[in-house]
């Protein structure tokens, strides 16, 4: 009686394997591991463009710009800011940020505006005139 029933389930086992067994080919396995790597490479991608944009930064809507910076050493540096119509002249090392300076006469600022319609040439062309002007 066992053996008569198994006999009988023999058919669709068979088919059950037929319908749970998917060929997986080296082309398809690929094919995922290219297209998760694609997608991981355009998450990375847009963090790094939206962490170079200006657009998203506080200090780009308010009043706080860097005018420059200087490198007094290997960790150490000079930054000169504007705060609104104040300019102050800090130092700045990995442990902290001190005001050395407040200037009582903001230092005039070169602005250096490049249209963004301009060709590379043209570009290239009044960055050579401001070298030439310095």
């Amino acid at each position: 009686m066992i053996t008569t029933a198994l006999i009988a389930m023999l058919p669709m086992m068979a088919q059950a394997e037929k319908v749970n067994s998917t060929p997986v080919n080296a082309s398809s396995v690929l094919q995922t591991i290219f297209g998760l790597i694609l997608v991981l490479a355009i998450i990375v991608l847009l963090g790094w463009l939206l962490k170079r944009s200006q657009y998203f930064h506080a200090a780009h809507h308010g009043q706080l710009k860097v005018l420059g910076a200087v490198s007094l050493g290997t960790r150490e540096k000079a930054v000169l800011i504007q705060v609104g119509e104040q300019q102050l002249l800090l130092g700045v090392t990995p442990q902290q940020i001190n005001t050395l300076h407040t200037l009582s006469e903001p230092l005039p600022v070169r602005e250096t505006h490049i249209k963004q319609s301009d060709s590379f040439a043209e570009k290239l062309k009044q960055m050579m005139q401001q070298r030439g002007n310095s």
